[in-house]
């Protein structure tokens, strides 16, 4: 009997949040896996416990000189890399956003071109989305409108990563899976000091005892939010499905006020504050929730495994090993 030959699968961004969950599934399934991080954001603690059974493509692929070799003999590439960070970046960074996700775009292409992997799925994200569309949003075409005004330079990078990846599939004839994850956490995430997202922003400033504790914006901002584990799950089971698709949303189904989210910290924590809303700093649209009619559609009996009670709690163990000394 011959033995089956193993497909090598490619990870930009493996070492990050998403990432570095999506790499251990696949390792602990048995696969080839190779990781290609700069480890900007990315975390050698992150792979640590498996990576004697990866290989580590360390470079930054916005540079043209180590992107012309991150994806030889890659089979399947899951394209995660991005310079992304929390809402507060946006304002005065847009443009630099933009430039700095274009060149990584870029070079993605013009490389995947000459390697010709089987197949690719290229990570977009909700920011994509105009602040106008409907609060539970369809996956809507996103020529029409403007990207998420307090991502907008993001929001602009992904609409045209998925414009190129679109032609890239159509021209090749490789198929590819365009996810656009909505507010995503994990016990994984690198903490980017004022710059970071809105949970692990919170549980710092909650466990840091701030007295009183300022929430960005009103509280009234309505999230679906996912564990970055559970989101790993999603990209390879759409990767598996082996059909043509559109963009597709991934979020939960259930959703939560930043002010609930808040009051559910610090009971979790066990911290009872004073809480104090600040409406002169950003917070982004009111109401960003998915509709998953599409993504129940591709994958009906798929079912989350931590819940955002377990996955705050495990936010608690995130926090003690990056500021406790």
């Amino acid at each position: 009997m011959q033995n089956k030959i193993s497909q090598k699968i490619g990870i930009t961004g493996g070492a990050g949040l998403i990432g570095s969950e999506l790499a251990s599934i696949l390792v602990n399934s048995g696969k080839e896996v190779v990781i290609i991080d700069d480890f900007s954001k990315g975390r050698v603690c992150n792979i640590e416990k498996f990576i004697d059974k990866i290989e580590v493509r360390k470079g930054n692929l916005e540079e043209k000189t180590f992107a012309s070799s991150a994806f030889d003999d890659l089979d399947i590439v899951y394209h995660l890399a991005s310079r992304a960070y929390g809402v507060g970046y946006g304002k005065g960074h847009h443009l630099e956003t933009l430039a700095h996700n274009e060149k990584i775009t870029t070079n993605l292409f013009e490389n995947l071109e000459k390697t010709k992997p089987k197949k690719l799925l290229v990570m977009s994200s909700s920011c994509v989305y105009d602040d106008n569309s409907p609060d539970y949003t369809p996956e809507l075409e996103v020529f029409h409108g403007k990207p998420e005004t307090a991502n907008k330079g993001y929001g602009w990078a992904k609409r045209f990563l998925e414009q190129k990846a679109i032609l890239f599939s159509e021209e090749m004839n490789i198929p590819i899976v365009i996810p656009r994850p909505f507010n995503i956490y994990g016990e994984k995430y690198c903490w980017a000091g004022e710059y970071s997202q809105a949970i692990p922003m919170l549980v710092k400033r909650i466990l840091d005892g701030d007295n009183p504790l300022y929430i960005w914006g009103s509280g009234n901002q309505i999230r679906n939010y996912m564990h970055s584990f559970d989101c790993a799950r999603v990209l390879i089971e759409l990767m598996a499905l082996n059909k043509k698709m559109s963009p597709v949303n991934i979020a939960t189904n259930t959703s939560i006020s930043v002010r609930d989210l808040v009051l559910a910290l610090q009971r979790i924590f066990e911290k009872n504050n004073p809480i104090e809303f600040d409406t002169t700093k950003p917070e982004g649209r009111l109401v960003k929730t998915s509709d998953n009619n599409y993504l129940n559609q591709l994958l009906p009996n798929f079912e989350f495994e931590i819940s955002l009670e377990v996955g705050l709690k495990r936010m608690g163990n995130w926090y003690s090993q990056n500021f406790i000394k």
